[in-house]
């Protein structure tokens, strides 16, 4: 299809797309468009279906169905507020603190792995949002304890290995610790990675997956990015003191990824390209302060648009990190990393897009964000674009300028993806 003559004709267009591409990384079409096939069922051993995260619905009705789980072998772990599913158990965690909810989610996930008798196999669907949908601090740790310091390095831009890596250490669940007394047969994870371009055993800090723990190297990292008055007591001794642990059972089976952040750039690729378009897939392990990534990747666009007129689309997928300040309203890595990219192309013709892929970016309400960087030529627009990017408050001037993108949870979890549409400036869009 070629470009549309103007932005609200190509707005309507992309809006639909973007609906497609939401749809092709959904559980069940990545499962039967998987390049590397599940193992065929066992009649001998019967399969016992555990799915956490926020694609957790979608994951177990998919397999359940695919491969004839019964409903009372399975139990489906999703945050509040997300659709439950209708034939399987299910229990509700926090997200993206834990609570309560998550505390008892971590006890029937451990009974339920703890009851699959000796014959059994535990197929264990895995994607992003577990690590505070199961919550079970380690001894002498308090839940607020461990929360206020993993909020603490969230808010101090801690990339997510480390906060997975904390996470397991002060963990009774994360780490393979799920498989502690589990007595089947096999173990089989199926994930959907949220990390770009880093181990899949890191998902969800890993519950099947073995990690040995380092108590002392991991209270170093602690000490590089916190105050030594941020570091609890507690955590401190239970660091110091942390003993070297046996890998539970199966806890180091290999992993079965079904979608990452490659499969987005691919799909968008396929999804969101025109006729006439040349591709740009700039990277799928986009990390990094998502504002200075934004204004990076408009360099680079710049760079193209002067040495190669014509029309672009560049795609980059992964997952940036935004460090707060001392204010901070609501919004999100995606709406900042948006926002930043059009800052930085405000004096040509592009139109710019970032999507959460989950549906929800941070805590601004909105999926993403939609615009046209030539909304920032006005010195009062630009001025109050890099205003909300000072004080991360992105949700209020996507609001007013009515620029979001509103799916909702979308049931699946691949990180962010930012596509930027680039035209010869001889070919402006009217708006």
């Amino acid at each position: 299809m070629t470009v549309p003559p103007d932005l609200r004709t190509f707005q309507s267009d992309l809006i639909p797309r973007l609906r497609t591409l939401l749809g092709e990384i959904q559980p069940s079409a990545l499962l039967e468009s998987s390049e590397n096939p599940l193992y065929p069922p066992s009649k001998e051993h019967p399969e016992f279906l555990l799915a956490v995260g926020k694609a957790s619905k979608g994951m177990a009705e998919a397999l359940a169905e695919k491969r004839s789980i019964p409903p009372d072998r399975v139990l489906v772990i999703l945050p509040s507020g997300y659709p439950c599913p209708e034939r399987y158990g299910w229990r509700t965690g926090n997200h993206p603190d834990p609570g309560e909810d998550s505390l008892n989610a971590a006890e029937a996930a451990l009974d339920f792995v703890g009851n699959i008798p000796p014959g059994g196999v535990l197929l264990f669907a895995l994607s992003g949002g577990t690590s505070s949908l199961l919550c079970k601090p380690a001894r002498g740790i308090s839940l607020v304890q461990k929360k206020n310091l993993i909020g603490l390095l969230m808010r101090k831009g801690a990339p997510i290995h480390i906060l997975n890596t904390v996470r397991t250490h002060l963990s009774l669940i994360k780490g393979g610790e799920l498989l502690r007394n589990f007595r089947g047969q096999h173990v089989h994870t199926v994930l959907l990675s949220d990390v770009p371009c880093q181990s899949a055993g890191i998902v969800g800090s890993g519950p099947t997956v073995f990690c040995q723990r380092d108590g002392k190297k991991t209270l170093s990292i602690l000490e590089e990015w916190l105050d030594p008055e941020d570091i609890p007591d507690c955590v401190r001794q239970h660091l110091e003191t942390l003993p070297p642990l046996s890998p539970p059972p199966l806890s180091r089976e290999p992993l079965h990824v079904l979608g990452d952040s490659g499969v987005v750039l691919k799909k968008a690729a396929e999804v969101l390209s025109f006729s006439g378009h040349r591709i740009h897939r700039l990277t799928h392990c986009l990390s990094g302060e998502s504002r200075v990534q934004g204004e990076r990747i408009g360099d680079h666009i710049r760079d193209i648009a002067d040495r190669k007129p014509g029309n672009h689309l560049f795609l980059a997928s992964g997952e940036c990190t935004v460090t707060l300040g001392k204010t901070h309203g609501r919004g999100g890595r995606a709406l900042e990393l948006g926002i930043a990219c059009g800052l930085s192309l405000k004096n040509y013709k592009t139109i710019v897009g970032a999507l959460a892929t989950d549906g929800m970016d941070g805590n601004s309400g909105y999926s993403g964000v939609l615009l046209e960087s030539a909304l920032f030529r006005q010195k009062e627009m630009e001025k109050k674009g890099l205003r909300c990017l000072e004080t991360h408050d992105t949700a209020s001037f996507v609001h007013e300028e009515e620029i979001g993108l509103s799916f909702g949870p979308s049931g699946t979890n691949l990180n962010d993806l930012l596509f930027v549409y680039l035209f010869p400036s001889t070919e402006a869009l009217p708006t």
